[in-house]
Parts: structure tokens; C-alpha cells; sequence
């Protein structure tokens, strides 16, 4: 089956289609197709001398290395491509596009116009690249609302609007799960950052600069305004009850024959089957995949609080990195106890000291090598860890705790003033932020406030400003009155 699919493709495809993003002027051509595609969408068609124009402004002033497939008569003598005039450049872009099978160059009907034909594949290609090339986070739609509210009205209306609906409504499915897993697979790709990343800095852009706009947009709607529990059930009753309705069926499969035109009903009936079966399963396994993601989501959070609190409070000093060094040999095995010990030896001078005093005429300094012997065990020792460890877990735990972060955000409310509303609100230019346990716990009180017992709720907005030498984003806390508190 996979041979099949890939003998279909490539007998579409020229061999050499893919060889742009391949050459050395890669970046060049990619930027030549952006180009192309943003003619296609907003010109139906596309003159060989408008895109010649607009493709010499675009790389007048960059080197095109010439390539064997771009030699001509013409240019056989040029050394390099750094001399090329704009013109010649954009024509071999041109021409290059021909041969590789992205378009097709031919007059206009009635004129000696030459215009661009972008292939059929060509335009599904260039649209995926504009898609991988787009950074922006773009808005997360109603897709479950919209497809409850589409099926709840064509079920008042009839079989013909329904038909409709049904094949909309798996479309909008198809869009969810699609969403839904990328987001849980970005979530993985967050988590595995956070091991890698070994500054605060790093770690606080990774999560307000590009995790945070990912969850607002995906994840947030879907627990709230979009909701799934709230939507599910009355989607799949919908489903079944045009699964156990004959006449509707019926009138279903008149629709898709003057639609669709199959060659049989059977045919139609299969597809609308299809839709109604893959529709109810998506719906059925979404309570189990939001679970997932919400896993992952806490996961993420924990992990980055965590890390970030580790690296704030770690030792830095000589002794701190000694004390890892001494950590990771305790742990090692042989062959990496042997390469570390290389590397101290060749890094770090270490001798042995000696000092002279009144008594060392008459105690001589004797040199012992130390024997393996036998481990003597001390009494108490078990006993003895485990209190310490027990007692530094408290500590640590009592650092930046969520009762801390509360006394926090209260002393910023104590100098508040109300707004027209009567509420009580902090902007971030009134925060003050003396040192570093102040930008912790404002950062801290920023990505807690969504858990439940908080007494505020925090709103982002555009920007950053300056306080004390950090910078923190523009945001607002507003206190919740003692209702919505309880």
C-alpha cells in the first residue's frame, strides 16, 4: 500500500521537484516561492513581468551562486554568480521553476503576454512552506460549538441541510483532534526543553513568549468558553439520532446523489456512515485525550517551577560546582570515573600544602598510603539521613510556598486603589520590585493564579516595562471580592 501511495505521487511529481530546497541557493528560492504564492493569492493572474519586477527588488542585492542546471550559452564564461545583473538572476529563478515542474510559463489567450501557471501540487507545497514559515499564533476556533450548533440546526430544518452539516461537522472533528494532539505533542517538546535549558532567562522566554500564547489559544478555550464536557453528549445524540432514522437517511442519500454525483447510493450511504461513525468515536476518546493533555500541561508547569526554583537558589559558587563534579563521580562508572579524574587533572592544579610552626622541628610529617579496608558501619546513621533529608524537603518546600505567594500579592492589594467598579487593582508600573525574592514571587504569583484559592486574578498586556533593574511584563491584579474567593 505504501509503495502504491508513492508511485501515485512521484508519477505527479518530477524527480527533480524537490531539488530547490536542496540547493545551494536554497534560501533565495524559498523566498522566490513566498513570493509566487503571495502573488497567486491576491492576483488571478500572474504576468511573467510583474513577478520579474517584484522578484529583482527581492534579491538585487544578494549572491546567486550559479549552478549547472542554471548554465546557458550565455553565461558559460561567468565565474560565480556574484556578479550577475538582478535581471539575469530572477530569469534563471524563473526558468529553474519551469524545470523543476513548480510552474508552467504560457501567453495569455488573445495576447502576447506571458503569465505564470503555478501546478496543482505546486500550490499545495508553497502553501505548506508559508504555513512552516508563519510564527505568528494565530486564534483558536469554536470548532466544537460549531459543530454542535451546525447539526442542532439543520436537524430543525431537514435531510438536505443535514447532509451538509454532517460532512461540515466532520471536517470541524477532523480540525479538533488535529489541534488537540499537536498541542500534546508540543507539551512533550516543552517538557524535554526544560532539561536542556540552564538559565532562568531561557526558561521564563519559553514559557511566556511561547508556551503561554500556544495554551491561550488552544488549550484555555477548549476548557472553557469551548468546551468538550459540555458540548459531547448533545453532539452524539444528535448523531444517533440520525443514525436510527430511516426517512432522514433517505433524504441524506437524495442530497449526496445531487451533490455529490455517485455512481450509487450505496456509495453515498457508506459516506455518511463514515462521517457519523468517525464523528461519534473522536467525541467519545476526547474526554480521555483532554485528561491526557491536562496531565502534561500540570506536568510541564511543575517541572518548569521547579527548575527555575532550583537555579535560583543553587549554589554558584567554586565549592557549589565542586560539590556536583563530586556528585557525578560518586555516581559514575568506572570508565567515567577514569575520564573525569583525566579532566580534573588536566584542568585543576591540586597539591598539598604545607605550613611551619614552632612544633615542626619536632613532629616530622609521614607519608601513608591509604589502604581499603573493611566499611565500618555507624549506629544511627539511617536514622540521621533520613531526618536531615526530611527537614531540607521542608525547607525547600517552604521556600516559595503557595501561602508565601498569597501574603505576596496581599501586600500589594494593601496599598491598592478601587476603579470605577469598586474593585481593587495592582498595575504592574506600581509593583515594586527590590530584589530577587520581589521578582520571583511576582513571577510565581503570575503563573499561579489559575489554581484554585487564589484570591486575584492577573491580565497580561502588551509589553514590558523596567523595575529596579528587571523587567516584567504590563499586567494588572485584580482582587476577587469574598464571593468568587469562597
Amino acid at each position: 500500500m505504501v509503495c502504491l501511495i508513492a508511485m501515485n505521487l512521484f508519477s505527479l511529481i518530477p524527480g527533480n521537484f524537490f531539488s530547490l530546497l536542496a540547493s545551494g541557493n536554497r534560501e533565495i528560492y524559498f523566498d522566490a516561492l513566498m513570493l509566487l504564492n503571495d502573488f497567486f493569492k491576491n492576483e488571478l493572474t500572474i504576468r511573467v513581468d510583474d513577478y520579474i519586477s517584484s522578484l529583482i527588488a527581492l534579491i538585487e542585492d544578494r549572491v546567486f551562486i550559479l549552478e549547472a542546471e542554471d548554465e546557458s550559452p550565455e553565461l558559460s564564461e561567468t565565474e560565480g554568480g556574484g556578479g550577475l545583473a538582478p535581471n539575469v538572476k530572477a530569469r534563471l529563478i524563473l526558468n529553474r521553476f519551469i524545470k523543476t515542474g513548480w510552474v508552467d510559463k504560457e501567453e495569455m489567450d488573445g495576447t502576447f503576454a506571458e503569465i505564470i501557471t503555478p501546478r496543482d501540487y505546486a500550490i499545495r507545497v508553497m502553501r505548506l512552506l508559508d504555513e512552516l514559515r508563519d510564527e505568528r499564533v494565530h486564534e483558536y476556533n469554536s470548532l466544537v460549538y460549531s459543530t454542535y450548533s451546525t447539526l442542532k440546526q439543520a436537524e430543525q430544518e431537514g435531510p438536505r441541510e443535514m447532509f451538509d452539516a454532517l460532512l461540515a461537522a466532520q471536517r470541524n472533528t477532523e480540525q479538533l483532534s488535529y489541534e488537540l494532539r499537536t498541542f500534546y505533542h508540543n507539551i512533550r517538546g516543552y517538557l524535554k526543553r526544560i532539561q536542556v535549558q540552564n538559565n532562568v532567562n531561557e526558561l521564563l522566554e519559553s514559557h511566556f513568549e511561547k508556551f503561554k500564547p500556544l495554551a491561550d489559544r488552544v488549550y484555555h478555550p477548549i476548557k472553557t468558553m469551548d468546551s468538550i464536557h459540555r458540548y459531547r453528549a448533545p453532539v452524539r445524540e444528535i448523531l444517533s439520532n440520525i443514525q436510527e432514522n430511516g426517512d432522514l437517511i433517505s433524504g441524506m442519500l437524495k442530497r449526496a446523489m445531487e451533490v455529490r454525483k455517485y455512481e450509487a447510493e450505496d456509495e453515498a450511504g457508506e459516506e455518511i456512515l463514515s462521517a457519523i461513525h468517525y464523528t461519534m468515536d473522536i467525541y467519545d476518546n476526547l474526554g480521555n485525550t483532554t485528561d491526557e493533555i491536562d496531565r502534561r500541561y500540570h506536568a510541564y508547569v511543575k517541572n518548569s517551577i521547579d527548575k527555575m526554583t532550583y537555579m535560583m537558589s543553587a549554589d554558584q559558587s567554586v565549592r557549589g560546582k565542586l560539590l556536583d563534579i563530586l556528585k557525578a563521580y560518586s555516581k559514575a562508572s568506572e570508565t567515567e570515573r577514569d575520564r573525569i579524574g583525566d579532566m580534573l587533572e588536566a584542568n585543576i592544579s591540586v597539591n598539598r600544602q604545607y605550613f611551619l610552626d614552632g612544633e615542626s622541628f619536632f613532629h616530622k610529617n609521614i607519608l601513608s598510603r591509604r589502604l581499603n579496608g573493611e566499611t565500618l558501619e555507624i549506629a544511627g546513621q539511617g536514622d540521621f539521613s533520613d531526618n536531615a533529608l526530611e527537614r531540607l524537603a521542608g525547607e525547600l518546600k517552604n521556600i516559595y510556598s503557595l501561602d508565601r505567594i498569597r501574603r505576596f500579592v496581599e501586600g500589594l492589594f494593601s496599598a491598592a486603589v478601587s476603579d470605577s467598579s469598586g474593585e481593587l487593582v495592582v498595575e504592574s508600573e506600581h509593583i515594586p520590585v527590590e530584589d530577587d525574592a520581589d521578582f520571583i514571587l511576582l513571577i510565581l504569583a503570575l503563573i499561579r493564579c489559575r489554581e484554585r484559592g487564589t484570591g486575584y486574578t492577573v491580565k497580561l498586556r502588551e509589553g514590558g516595562i523596567e523595575r529596579n533593574g528587571y523587567r516584567v511584563p504590563k499586567m494588572e491584579f485584580r482582587k476577587k471580592d469574598g464571593k468568587d474567593h469562597a
